[in-house]
Order: C-alpha cells, then structure tokens, then sequence
C-alpha cells in the first residue's frame, strides 16, 4: 500500500527568501508516488533535500538522532515550505521517520545518554535505599534499561558507524508507515549498501513500509521495483536507471579510469 500518495503545494505566498526562490518550488506541479521505494535524484541544490524535509515536517514523523520537525533549527525552511504542502495519504501511521546519515552521530549519543542516565539513577537507588523492597524500587527503571540495550545494544560505538546505521534501521522499522531518508550512502561502506538494499526490500515486504529517498548513490538507487524522480531545471520526471548521470558516469569511469584521471 502506497501510505503516502502524493505532495502537491497551495497558496505559496510571495516571498524573495529561500526556499520560495527556487525554480522547483515556484513552479512545482504534484508529485506522485506510484511504488513503495522512491528516489530523488539530481544535483545538490535542485531541491531535493527541500522537497524531502518539507514532507517530513507535513507528516509530522519524528527526526532520528535530534529535535523534533518543530525544534530542530536545521528544518526551519522545511517548516517554512511545508506549511504550503499538500498531502494525500490512503493512510496514517504513527511510524515513520526522518534521517539525515550525519543525525546518526546524534542518535548513537542520545542513546547512550538514556541508558546512562538510567544507570546512574539505578546505582543512587540502590545506594540510599533503605526501607521496602529494593527490586521493586527500580524493577521499572531496569526494564525501560534493557529495553533500550535489547534494542540498540549497550554500546554503539564498539560497531562501526555502518554496523550502527543497519542496527538503527532493523530497531526502528517495525511497521508500515513512511520512512524518509536524506542521503544515507554517506554513513555507509559498498558492501553495506548492499544490506541496506535487502534490508529496505525486505520492510517492504513484510511490514508494508514506503520509502522516499535522497540519493547520489548508484548502487541504492538500482533497485528495480523503485521510482527514481529527477530534479533538474525547476522539474521533477521519472527517468531509468540507466538514464541516470549517476549511472552513466560511473559505468564509464570504471570502465575507463585512467582516461577520466589523465583529464583531471
């Protein structure tokens, strides 16, 4: 099911500032989503990362690793623009996300503060209680602790930052809902794309999630069930695989690396 349909925007009001200058916003006609993987793809700039944010602070899902849609100081133009954002979803769910690969760092170290904290408030209990049971006095406290180490590990940082980025997504994709993910080949190895990859199938299979993507990568965007949406010039069209520069000049460089060296 596709939960999220399409994004269109309304009453865009007259505004010199960004976001409203750029070419896409100004003449954006409505975006379709027609499967459950979709890729933005196209220069730094294009709007891409814009469009995206927007639809995560429409959607209201929480942003992974820091502040809300509503807090975070990095998503101010995405509330600017997404106020204008008009959605159509066949359904709401209560999960979801939006994940740029640099919140990861974010993430790691606000789990591991939580886990800290309850911690330390374990070792104060158990070091002044005095009267009643002291296993019931932190029973709760205990289990929201190992709730928290049964879902992401006691310590994060003993895996690679790729190791870590796979686990936050096996912990956090539990069921349908719309996942919107800014660039996550930046976090990850080649080899871990490839898990990325299968995992991303795989919750669409089983749970029934949507995935909207910004990538440059060539490896995740060539998943064949996906979409992939270009941004260039102020427009937004579906384009092959193969039609990609992304694609094209890779293919080509590999195939003829000295030639693209020599050049430099």
């Amino acid at each position: 099911m596709l939960h999220l349909q399409s994004v269109s925007l309304r009453n865009l009001p007259e505004e010199e500032e960004f976001p409203f200058t750029l070419p896409l916003i100004k003449d954006l006609e409505p975006i379709i989503f027609n499967k459950n993987i979709t890729f933005f793809v196209g220069e730094n700039g294009a709007g891409k990362s814009t469009i995206l944010e927007a639809i995560a602070y429409k959607l209201n899902v929480p942003v992974a690793g820091t502040a809300s849609v509503e807090l975070d100081p990095m998503l101010e133009n995405a509330r600017k623009l997404g106020k204008y954002l008009s959605v159509r979803q066949a359904s709401k769910s209560s999960r979801g996300f939006f994940l740029r690969a640099e919140d990861f760092i974010g993430f790691v170290k606000n789990i591991q503060r939580q886990i800290a904290e309850l911690t330390s408030e374990i070792t104060e209990i158990e070091d002044t209680w005095t009267v009643g049971d002291i296993n019931l006095a932190t029973k709760y406290i205990k289990e929201e602790r190992q709730e928290l180490i049964n879902r992401y590990g006691e310590n994060l940082d003993a895996m690679s930052h790729g190791e870590g980025f796979l686990k936050f997504f096996l912990s956090r994709i539990t069921g349908k809902g719309v996942y919107l993910i800014d660039e996550p080949e930046a976090a990850l190895s080649p080899t871990r794309l490839l898990s990325l990859i299968s995992l991303i199938r795989q919750k669409v299979n089983d749970v029934d999630a949507q995935f909207i993507i910004a990538t440059h990568s060539p490896i995740i965007m060539a998943i064949p069930e996906a979409e992939i949406l270009h941004f260039k010039d102020g427009k937004i069209a579906p384009i092959a695989y193969e039609e990609t520069e992304h694609y094209q000049l890779t293919k080509s460089f590999l195939e003829n690396p000295g030639v693209y060296l020599r050049e430099l």
